[in-house]
């Protein structure tokens, strides 16, 4: 941990310096014809968080160059970015808030996650609140965000979107909270704007409790588009999140969806949810199952999760099902399930198992096609001093399509050392 001169008391930078050596026998992902490659990469990862009275910030990412070194795929430089700002203009009157979310997704969701197959894109969203006090337990909020949303290769999923929220908080007690919420967006598309600009109005309810062992938040309303170039539709609108801390050391949580929603709408929300706190080591696509095209969807989604945390052992167990059904483009539609399987272990002091089991089925509707996607790894993590650590992982990725050809079996060694600071 470095705590920064200026503000040893406020703020906490961790970041971690790299390399590692990975050996693929199918780096292509291809049923036949295998190719085999070796790839060099140096890596950086950071986690930054400052807290102050008028600044609050937490930016977290992931940097590293891939040398392929019998020259299957070009040199590469790939990095992830999860970040958040809240800058207080005048204390219980205005802030500015400041978001950002850089991933790897797919260009092509139909084809294996190959190098071949990546681009980054990034979702970038700013603007201010204002507050206003209504009593003693009421308050007013006033939202107004701008986003722009980029794709390094499918240029057709560049927009600009401006949204104008209006929101009405009471405190029910000190446990409990309710608010009424309205919405407004307006989303424009670089190309192709005429089919799909569109305008969208959300009217919901917010619930939130916030118990000794339970947590819960609810969003309960009614949303409408209205596309440039096509006819309005209208859906119920529902999300849910809850958790219970069953005893000390198990947490069980549960989330469901029904909405309308779009891949910039998902990215954007990964900045506070980071992915899983247990590594799996090798990397893997951030959301297989998101298609960067600007068709909006309505999506049905249901979500389990368990959480053990003991002396020695810790393991994380996520299940989910989930519906798509997009309202340009019908190709998309899918109804795809899954779960996710994380366990470390601690050997001895400073020496740990590390397991990782992923599931993911996807069935096309339109084309009659269905993807049964399989990963099973397990590695060492070694942390051999204060600074030095080092890793040994094997990965196994298998996909059984009903498509010819999109069958594969990928084994992946990676052997990587580790400074931490």
């Amino acid at each position: 941990m470095l705590a920064l001169p200026s503000m040893a008391q406020a703020a906490r930078l961790n970041y971690e310096l790299g390399a590692g050596l990975m050996h693929s026998d199918n780096i292509a992902l291809r049923e036949t014809g295998e190719i085999s490659e070796t790839v060099f990469s140096p890596r950086l990862r950071f986690d930054f968080e400052h807290a102050s009275s008028t600044l609050r910030t937490h930016f977290r990412g992931d940097v590293q160059y891939l040398d392929y070194r019998h020259g299957t795929y070009p040199d590469d430089t790939r990095g992830e970015f999860a970040g958040e700002l809240d800058w207080t203009i005048s204390p219980e009157r205005a802030n500015f808030i400041v978001r950002d979310s850089l991933s790897r997704q797919s260009i092509d969701s139909l084809t294996a996650f190959t190098p071949g197959n990546q681009q980054q894109i990034n979702v970038f969203e700013a603007g201010p609140s204002f507050h206003v006090r209504v009593g003693e337990a009421m308050r007013g909020q006033l939202d107004l965000r701008y986003t722009d949303s980029y794709a390094e290769e499918t240029r057709t999923f560049n927009s600009n979107r401006y949204n104008a929220a209006a929101r009405l908080r009471r405190d029910l007690g000190d446990t409990d909270r309710i608010s009424f919420n309205v919405e407004a967006t307006r989303t424009e598309y670089d190309q192709f704007s005429s089919l799909y600009d569109y305008e969208r109005y959300d009217a919901y309810v917010n619930y939130g409790s916030r118990l000794a062992a339970t947590e819960i938040n609810l969003d309960a309303g009614y949303s409408r588009l209205e596309p440039q170039g096509g006819d309005r539709s209208s859906s119920a609108l529902f999300r849910g999140q809850a958790a219970w801390q069953a005893s000390p050391r198990s947490k069980l949580s549960a989330d469901a969806a029904y909405q309308f929603a779009d891949a910039a709408q998902d990215l954007i929300l990964r900045v506070g949810d980071p992915s899983s706190p247990i590594d799996p080591g090798i990397g893997n696509p951030d959301n297989p199952n998101l298609q960067i095209v600007p068709d909006t969807f309505k999506q049905k989604r249901a979500g389990l999760g368990y959480e053990f945390t003991g002396t020695r052992l810790h393991v994380l167990a996520q299940a989910y099902r989930e519906r798509l059904r997009y309202l340009r483009d019908a190709a998309f539609d899918q109804d795809n399930h899954g779960g996710a399987l994380y366990a470390r272990y601690e050997l001895r002091p400073q020496l740990h198992l590390t397991l990782h089991a992923l599931r993911e089925n996807r069935e096309f509707l339109s084309f009659d096609r269905d993807d049964r996607d399989a990963t099973l790894g397990i590695g060492l993590a070694s942390r051999m001093s204060r600074h030095w650590g080092a890793r040994l992982d094997y990965q196994r990725r298998k996909r059984d399509s009903s498509v010819g050809g999109q069958d594969y079996v990928e084994n992946v060694v990676a052997l990587s050392f580790t400074y931490y600071r």
